[in-house]
C-alpha cells in the first residue's frame, strides 16, 4: 500500500515518530500488530516496525529507533513522500472481553506497540498504567499522553526486580514488549500470581510474511517444544506458551 509521509517528530537523539497517511491499513489495524516498510532500491527487504498508533481510518503512527542502515534512512525522508508500506501483519493484542485493571509492561523500544494498546483498553473503559524501564529512556514518553495513564519508572534492573512484582499485584491483565529479560521476569510473575499476561516478542523478520522461517520462538504445546513463527503466529503470544530460553 501506498503511505505519504504527513509528519516527523524527532522524541530523543535515536527515536523518531513517523505519522503515515495510509487508510488500507488504518481501517484494519489491532494494537501489536506490525507493518514491513520498503526503503530504497538500495535495500532489499523491507524493514518491520510496529504500529505506535493508529486513529482507525486514515493514519497510523511508527516510533522507530536509528540503529541499522535502513532506519538511519529513514531519518533522511522528508513529508510528504511516499512509501510502499505492507500491512497490518502478525497477531496482536487480545483486548479482555471485560473491563478490568491492566498493566502494561514496557522497556525501551518496547513501548512502541503499547501505546496504541493502552487507548484501545482506555476506550474499552479498562483502567491502565504503565511500568517502564530503564529511567535512560524515559524521554521517550514524551511520545505519548501521560496523562492517559499513570507510568511508574524503574531506575535499573535492580529496581526492576523490586518494583516490578508489585506494580503487577492486584492486576488482572498484563501486556509485555521491552528487551526479553524483562518479558520473562513480567511472564514469571504473572504465571506465580495466576495472571492473563500476553508478551510481544521482538525477533529478525526478513520477510514478514512467513516465507523466511527467520522468526521464530520457541514455545511449549501439548506436544513438547514446538517452534513457531513471530512474524505470523506471532508477534505477542501467551506468555506460558513462551520457552524463553530455548533456541533453535
Amino acid at each position: 500500500m501506498k503511505a505519504e509521509l504527513i509528519k516527523k517528530q524527532v522524541i530523543t537523539g535515536k527515536d523518531t515518530l513517523y505519522v503515515f497517511r495510509c487508510p488500507e491499513i488504518a481501517e484494519k489495524a489491532l494494537p501489536g500488530q506490525f507493518v514491513e516498510v520498503k526503503l530504497s532500491a538500495e535495500f532489499f527487504l523491507r524493514r518491520p516496525v510496529s504500529i505506535f498508533d493508529c486513529d482507525g481510518s486514515e493514519t497510523i503512527s511508527l516510533l522507530v529507533r536509528s540503529v541499522g542502515k535502513g532506519t538511519e534512512y529513514m531519518l533522511s525522508l522528508a513529508e510528504g513522500e511516499v512509501l510502499d508500506i505492507l500491512g497490518p501483519l502478525g497477531q496482536g493484542f487480545s483486548l479482555p472481553a471485560e473491563p478490568g485493571k491492566c498493566l502494561l509492561v514496557g522497556g525501551g523500544i518496547g513501548l512502541a506497540p503499547l501505546y496504541y494498546l493502552a487507548k484501545c483498553l482506555k476506550k474499552q473503559g479498562n483502567d491502565v498504567q504503565l511500568f517502564f524501564s530503564p529511567r535512560r529512556d524515559a524521554q521517550l514518553l514524551d511520545a505519548i499522553d501521560n496523562d492517559q495513564f499513570p507510568a511508574v519508572i524503574a531506575e535499573n534492573r535492580k529496581d526492576i526486580a523490586d518494583r516490578l512484582p508489585q506494580s503487577i499485584e492486584g492486576m488482572q491483565y498484563v501486556f509485555s514488549c521491552g528487551p526479553e529479560g524483562l518479558l520473562e521476569q513480567t511472564a514469571l510473575e504473572c504465571i506465580k500470581k495466576d495472571i492473563f499476561c500476553q508478551v510481544s516478542m521482538e525477533r529478525r523478520m526478513g520477510c514478514g510474511i512467513d516465507l523466511c522461517k527467520g522468526c521464530v520462538v520457541a514455545v511449549y504445546t501439548e506436544n513438547g517444544l514446538e517452534y513457531k513463527k513471530a512474524c505470523c503466529d506471532g508477534p505477542v503470544f501467551d506468555a506460558k506458551e513462551v520457552a524463553f530460553h530455548e533456541k533453535p
